[in-house]
């Protein structure tokens, strides 16, 4: 046979051995990524080592970054018995297996000394093969840690596996190897699986580049895959808790629509009891004619008006603001009427009256709520008003023929808080047909609109004066619809409005 021949041959055997090679790991690739646990990829990645490449014995060491140490994970071509309590420091003292991790490269050693090399002693092995199972790097130290230490060797390398920079880990202001070894991994950027350890010792042949060439593709599908198998099996885990955790979210959510369901009702018997407390239907008299309105900022409220009857000719007058808003506020409103209703039959001075339902405030009832009351005493037989406020907004008297009005403020503190509330009983002899009585809480006064500018009692005084001529019902009605235009459309009240308008 010719020369040329013999060449063309050889050059056809290297290539058919070269495409067996490429199918074997193709076959292997899809093998690996068909696995549906860790184990089961690793196990195939041994005995392909071992099947395409002819390594008798193979094992992969795991990193116990607790323990600082290898320990034998998996193995194949070695009596298990051998690798009991087969464990190598991952310090400087670890040798070319612990070298090739933070390397990040293969290392083969021949001739091991059986004094100091722990697969010359344990395992006799008298050539062998150490090389690092690396996962996919995505980004690098100094971009992760949003690192500024560009003296630091790692910083803008183009080698992304920094625990095998020489010199690098500035950051971590270490002192030694075995320092720097044992920060790295720790570390989040640290991709290192495990590593791998191989030899031919039945054989005996040579570990060639081919070999290497061949392993380093293997390893690093290996490595790819495993990465991904762990994204995607954490990304599952993930979804399952999510779903479950939506089936609690979607119990709990049906749980609180339940509770909400009964708060609303009970918010709503609440509502209907306390509108039962207000006066439903304020009819005018030969001495008098009223006009009124309640706009709650929730589904009940604190404010608490009424014009009642004690005897003939003689009204009780009374507009209440309890601090606080909600259910709490209309339990106390309605403590106030009950306590008014039942002081009021024998007590026509308004500020006796206002003292003993203090005095019962602070001996019967534990609250931090308190209560501002404007409180007359209407008499149409001498057409005269005895009045006292605990620290109610002013209250305003109309003088429907002279077009002006006086205000009337609080002189003393408001109910609930104080044993002397220092309280002051005033009188105002009126006029029949010629005063108005504009009474309110500050709901109406303190809406704010979309300045933050409050309505304030000027403008309620200055369309109360153009409103003069209206009856009480008109202008309660032309005084809210004044109010809602100056606070805007749309505007949600923030706290309950009370008014009053009555002609005396």
């Amino acid at each position: 046979m010719e020369p040329g021949e013999d060449r063309l041959r050889l050059q056809v055997e290297t290539l058919k051995a070269e495409l067996m090679s490429n199918s074997l790991i193709n076959e292997l690739t899809k093998v690996m990524q068909s696995c549906t646990d860790l184990e089961g990829i690793i196990t195939t990645l041994l005995l392909g080592i071992q099947e395409i490449i002819k390594f008798d014995r193979v094992i992969l060491f795991s990193i116990d970054k607790e323990a600082f140490r290898l320990h034998p994970q998996s193995w194949v071509g070695i009596d298990t018995i051998k690798t009991d309590d087969f464990s190598i420091p991952l310090g400087f003292e670890g040798g070319e297996i612990t070298d090739a991790i933070f390397l990040n490269r293969h290392l083969i050693v021949n001739d091991p000394d059986p004094a100091f090399d722990p697969f010359g002693r344990q395992l006799g092995s008298s050539s062998y093969l150490v090389m690092p199972l690396i996962s996919k790097v995505t980004r690098k130290c100094w971009e992760y840690k949003s690192c500024t230490m560009t003296s630091c060797p790692a910083h803008e390398s183009h080698n992304p596996y920094c625990w095998s920079i020489s010199g690098a880990a500035e950051l971590l202001n270490i002192s030694s190897e075995d320092e720097r070894r044992h920060q790295c991994i720790q570390c989040t950027c640290f991709k290192c699986d495990g590593v791998l350890w191989m030899d031919k010792q039945k054989s005996g042949s040579a570990i060639t580049s081919d070999d290497i060439a061949i392993l380093s593709t293997i390893i690093t599908q290996a490595g790819i895959i495993i990465e991904n198998f762990r994204i995607l099996n954490a990304l599952e885990i993930v979804n399952t808790e999510l779903s479950q955790t939506n089936d609690e979210l979607k119990k709990v959510n049906h749980d609180l629509q339940v509770a909400q369901s009964k708060i609303n009702n009970d918010l709503e018997h609440a509502r209907t009891i306390q509108q039962g407390l207000l006066p439903q239907n304020l009819q005018d008299t030969e001495a008098f004619s009223i006009g009124a309105r309640y706009i709650p900022a929730h589904a009940v409220g604190g404010d608490y008006y009424d014009v009642f009857e004690i005897s003939s000719g003689v009204y009780g007058i009374i507009v209440a603001d309890v601090s606080g808003h909600g259910v709490a506020s209309a339990l106390i409103m309605s403590m106030a009427k009950v306590l008014l209703k039942t002081f009021a039959g024998d007590e026509l001075s308004p500020q006796k009256t206002l003292e003993r339902i203090n005095q019962t405030f602070l001996t019967e009832i534990k609250t931090d709520n308190f209560v501002t009351i404007f409180y007359a005493i209407l008499d149409t037989r001498a057409s005269k008003l005895y009045y006292t406020s605990a620290g109610h907004c002013p209250i305003l008297v109309i003088n429907k023929e002279t077009k002006s009005s006086l205000r009337i403020p609080a002189d003393g503190l408001f109910l609930g808080v104080f044993p002397d509330m220092m309280l002051n009983e005033s009188s105002y002899e009126y006029q029949q047909g010629r005063d108005r009585l504009i009474l309110y809480t500050d709901g109406l006064t303190e809406a704010q609109n979309d300045s933050e500018e409050m309505f304030e009692i000027g403008r309620l005084e200055d369309i109360a004066l153009n409103t003069a001529v209206c009856r009480p019902r008109d202008t309660v009605e032309k005084i809210l619809a004044f109010q809602n235009e100056f606070c805007g459309a749309g505007h949600i009240p923030e706290d309950d409005i009370t008014l009053l308008v009555i002609d005396l």
